[in-house]
């Protein structure tokens, strides 16, 4: 139902809230359907900081104007009150859960502890006398160093996952995980954040790399998930690694996470986590918060009004990573819609949803070399322009890592199995 003309209606952030700024009919259309709906926002921390104002500001016109209610769900509930953040909401918000505090205490399932530095040679010593074990890296670099490290090592069930591999990938991969959880077989999965939040894993050693707080708790999630170990045995473990930095504003949140750390014993109690959000958006500030789209909406009784739907709707793009799609075709249904492309009654749009999960994204510049090195191709140019690239050379997607586009400036042309 894409004009959500329907009791109940799954979408995502960005649909939700870029339809909510959009200055286009046609993507404006279905908003008067949200008109005294009740919106549940799934893991509410990972709004993007630097639209935060503006998101705020437009779920409270929601529900102060159009008779809605927002859930907001997460395990690190952010600091969103105006007495907690200048601009943040108004509006009173009702805790679901009767005393959270306590809540947090009883399901406590982990240990933290702090290893400070440690290279790939120690976390693959470290993997070596653990079974099953998760750990958890900031890029996707280093999670593949790690893994060929590991491999090299001779570890059983070393795993790798991370957005190198297409999405429908990764299902099958965490499919195996579990799998592999259950049954107590070697399972050492080496990944990246995107284990983090909606993967119902349960490992019972997890190690994160430095994060912020709120990764950190998601990182806890992975571990004794399911309460069936010992809290004092299932051990989250904080390290550093001394040869694959953080990028700037990870580190930023994990010096932010140490000043809050000193003034809570308890670094995941619910005050400790609000604290944490509250200091983070203060570095921040308004400027890096989005305030500039509230900027674009003025009234003055001497002026009038003052809207800029168009730049709006331009700046509040809520994907900010400079990342571009290559199609995949690795599994006979993404084959089939990438035949499809040649029958012009089926439109793009279409085709592209089907598609999604047959997508890897990758570096502009990466995807630039692809094409002029004839690795991948745009489908169907006349009829559908440059919207869909599409991988030619098989070898360049490893089936234990992904796309391996570093790999496309010396790697000769081979026919295609595609």
């Amino acid at each position: 139902m894409e004009d959500w003309a329907a009791p109940l209606v799954v979408t995502t952030n960005v649909q939700l809230f870029e339809s909510l700024f959009a200055a286009r009919p046609g993507r404006a259309r279905k908003l008067h359907n949200i008109a005294g709906s009740i919106i549940i926002l799934d893991e509410a921390q990972a709004l993007p900081r630097h639209l935060l104002l503006p998101t705020l500001r437009m779920l409270e016109e929601l529900c102060r104007n159009y008779r809605c209610s927002v859930v907001l769900c997460t395990a690190t509930q952010p600091a969103f009150d105006s007495a907690q953040l200048k601009g943040g909401l108004e509006l009173a918000g009702r805790e679901l859960a009767p005393d959270p505090t306590a809540l947090a205490r009883r399901l406590r399932r982990t240990t933290l502890m702090r290893a400070g530095a440690l290279d790939d040679t120690a976390l693959v010593a470290t993997l070596a006398e653990h079974l099953q074990a998760l750990i958890i890296v900031n890029s996707r670099q280093h999670a593949l160093s790690l893994y060929r490290t590991a491999a090299d090592a001779g570890l059983e069930g070393v795993i790798h996952l991370t957005t190198r591999q297409y999405a429908a990938h990764r299902r099958a991969i965490l499919a195996d995980v579990r799998k592999r959880l259950k049954a107590g077989k070697p399972c050492r999965l080496i990944a990246t954040s995107l284990v983090e939040a909606g993967v119902d894993l349960d490992f019972p050693h997890v190690w994160r790399a430095e994060a912020g707080l709120d990764q950190i708790v998601q990182a806890a999630g992975r571990c004794n998930r399911e309460g069936r170990r010992p809290v004092e045995e299932s051990l989250l473990t904080i390290f550093t690694a001394p040869d694959e930095p953080p990028p700037k504003e990870i580190a930023q949140l994990a010096a932010d996470w140490a000043r809050v750390a000193d003034r809570h014993d308890d670094p995941f109690a619910p005050a400790a986590i609000s604290d944490y959000f509250s200091e983070v958006y203060w570095r921040h500030g308004p400027e890096r918060l989005g305030k500039k789209i509230l900027d674009l909406f003025s009234f003055s009784f001497t002026e009038g009004t003052n809207f800029a739907y168009r730049e709006a709707a331009e700046t509040y793009r809520m994907i900010e990573n400079g990342m571009v799609p290559v199609i995949i075709p690795r599994e006979p249904w993404a084959q089939e819609w990438v035949r499809k492309l040649r029958f012009a009654d089926i439109s793009s749009g279409r085709i592209a949803r089907e598609l999604q999960t047959a997508i890897v994204q990758v570096p502009p510049k990466a995807r630039d070399l692809l094409l002029a090195n004839g690795h991948v191709t745009f489908a169907e140019p006349v009829l559908r322009g440059d919207q869909f690239a599409v991988l030619k050379t098989a070898s360049l997607y490893d089936p234990q890592v992904g796309l391996l586009w570093e790999n496309a400036e010396y790697l000769a042309l081979e026919s295609s199995i595609f």
